[in-house]
């Protein structure tokens, strides 16, 4: 069974090569993000309950793993620019991963904004 073959021109690869940047800045700006908000907290873990920290580890692992997915995406989206004749695939690999992305980012909103309910 041949799989189609499906190539994007040059003008869309270089969209794709700047779509790929943009990721790459926001993965990075969104881990730093991230760190401030571990350090900015470390203070306050001594006072804090094992329900909060729990929401606050849970929020930090769902935001790095946002990053990655994110990262990740930017990795399968730039293949399409190497790529000749695979680049559906190396689209919808990316598109998942950004999906990954998406999902993570809420869940690590989600978690950090809970303790403000739980308190209330």
């Amino acid at each position: 069974m041949d799989d189609q073959q499906f190539e994007f021109t040059p003008k869309q690869d270089i969209e794709f090569r700047e779509l790929v940047a943009k990721e790459k800045i926001a993965a990075i700006a969104i881990a730093a993000l991230m760190t401030l908000k571990l350090v900015s907290r470390a203070g306050s873990i001594g006072s804090a309950g094992w329900q909060e920290i729990l929401f606050a580890v849970a929020s930090f692992i769902a935001g790095i793993y946002s990053c990655c997915a994110l990262f990740r995406s930017g990795q399968k989206l730039y293949r399409i620019t190497q790529s000749n004749g695979k680049d559906l695939r190396y689209l919808f690999a990316g598109l998942q991963q950004l999906e990954n992305f998406f999902a993570a980012i809420a869940l690590a909103i989600l978690f950090d904004i809970i303790p403000n309910f739980l308190a209330s």
